[in-house]
């Protein structure tokens, strides 16, 4: 399996995610449940077809079907994590008759696939007609190949005029005894509030008002940039299955325009370009995160282990109405409640930000 991985043609994002799993001997996974039709081969043979289609065979026979009846869901879940991260699969699924019907756990390499990729095999593996949705996952994989020979050109990644030059960057890191403080002993925790915003503010993203809140809300030690991410796919190629999301600095000081503007990877220019490189090298050391590229596939609770410590999302749920979370392992439970509490105040226009 180790061979068929360094065999493979991957994106730089892939190859950092498989890269990090051999260094530290636990695969980064994504995970996801899929409602399934209730006649379900037992070995998901439908669902080995579109990992073949999209990854090739040579990667799509580290599938490890796992009999999980008689688990709960968040054990049958667990169960194809553990499988991925462990190395002892690249695919781990496993399907379950529940009280909302029968359902497949899956679980992928991260380097194979992001949350993206995740959303499109579901939506294929429930689709009617099988020989449709075989042809959309080799066109998807086809897409992807096509990133992959895009990123190997020199001018996707060479330095110059595209990338300005960028203040100083700084990793944030959280204050010890903060209401984000953390300890990676303790359990995970998930957060989360939705947002009735007024009708004025419907069309504006809150991305700088939370970036300002959480500036003066006692929470951050030192830095003045966290780590996010983009969604690498070209508009035109939203199909594409792989790995194509990146990570993307973003400033705590208010800026007009992105840090690292352009339309390729940071990963991808951080080869030949030394700031690039050292905006990827403080992404990574950042102990805070906000998504932002595709929701994950299960809740925060349910994350075996995280890249970063703390992380933040914050999306559009309706036409006036944002979903947001924070989750991490917090020493103080009562103190990241009422942060976020405060946080959705402020976003929604109740009140102002109380220093």
């Amino acid at each position: 399996m180790v061979q068929a991985l360094a065999d493979a043609r991957f994106s730089v994002e892939a190859k950092a995610m498989v890269a990090q799993g051999l260094y530290t001997g636990l695969a980064q996974e994504v995970s996801t449940v899929i409602p399934l039709k209730d006649a379900v081969l037992p070995d998901l043979e439908p669902l080995r077809q579109l990992l073949n289609a999209g990854w090739g065979e040579e990667l799509g026979r580290y599938l490890k079907v796992l009999e999980v009846c008689g688990n709960s869901a968040d054990e049958a879940l667990r169960k194809v994590q553990i499988a991925v991260r462990s190395g002892t699969a690249l695919f781990a699924a496993g399907h379950l008759a529940t009280d909302s019907g029968t359902q497949c756990f899956l679980s992928i390499h991260h380097g194979l696939a992001d949350e993206h990729s995740l959303q499109i095999l579901a939506r294929l593996l429930q689709a009617e007609d099988s020989d449709s949705a075989l042809a959309q996952m080799r066109q998807g994989h086809g897409f992807y190949e096509a990133y992959v020979q895009a990123q190997a050109r020199p001018e996707q990644t060479a330095p110059g005029g595209s990338i300005p030059m960028a203040p100083p960057m700084t990793p944030v890191r959280l204050l010890q005894t903060g209401r984000l403080a953390f300890d990676a002993q303790r359990p995970r925790m998930s957060l989360q509030r939705t947002l009735d915003v007024a009708a004025s503010n419907a069309d504006k993203h809150p991305m700088a008002t939370l970036l300002a809140c959480l500036q003066r809300a006692g929470v951050i030690a030192e830095g003045n940039t966290l780590c996010s991410s983009r969604d690498w796919r070209p508009a035109q190629q939203q199909d594409a299955i792989g790995m194509m999301t990146g990570l993307v600095p973003l400033s705590l000081e208010p800026l007009q325009a992105p840090l690292f503007p352009g339309q390729t990877s940071l990963e991808a220019r951080a080869r030949r370009c030394p700031a690039a490189r050292q905006a990827l090298d403080c992404c990574r050391t950042s102990e805070l995160f906000i998504n932002g590229a595709a929701k994950r596939g299960i809740p925060a609770s349910q994350v075996m282990s995280a890249t970063f410590p703390v992380g933040i999302e914050i999306r559009r749920t309706g036409p006036a109405q944002w979903f947001l979370e924070i989750e991490g392992p917090f020493c103080d439970a009562a103190g990241a409640t009422n942060l976020i509490n405060e946080l959705a105040d402020v976003l929604m226009d109740r009140s102002e930000w109380n220093d």
